[in-house]
């Protein structure tokens, strides 16, 4: 491959990736950088929005958790409570030597 004297050696040299950004930003109009800046500021807003969106569910999240698990002890509390009564019934009903109380008044009584 033979080269012309008025043909650089490289003739690639100036293409845009080999520009720096500095150049690049040079040639820009003022337009377009408020433009971009709008777009990031616009961009940066909605974020912003976005992410309040967000905090907010979450709280309402946390608060019903709470709740759930507020109302899940009171739940389990009631279910201890009830076994208890039922171990004790089932005593009275398979042991009645044990209690004065006949298996005739617990069947009336239900």
């Amino acid at each position: 491959m033979c080269l012309k004297s008025s043909e650089p050696p490289f003739p690639d040299t100036q293409t845009l990736t080999m520009r720096s950004a500095s150049y690049h930003n040079r040639r820009k109009s003022k337009k377009e950088i408020h433009i971009r800046v709008l777009n990031l500021t616009r961009r940066r807003r909605l974020l912003r929005e976005a992410n309040k969106e967000i905090e907010m569910r979450n709280l309402k999240l946390i608060v019903e958790n709470q709740s759930i698990i507020q109302k899940n002890e009171a739940l389990k509390k009631k279910a201890l409570l009830l076994h208890q009564e039922n171990n004790a019934l089932f005593a009275l009903l398979h042991h009645p030597t044990l209690s004065p109380v006949s298996t005739s008044f617990l069947l009336r009584s239900s």
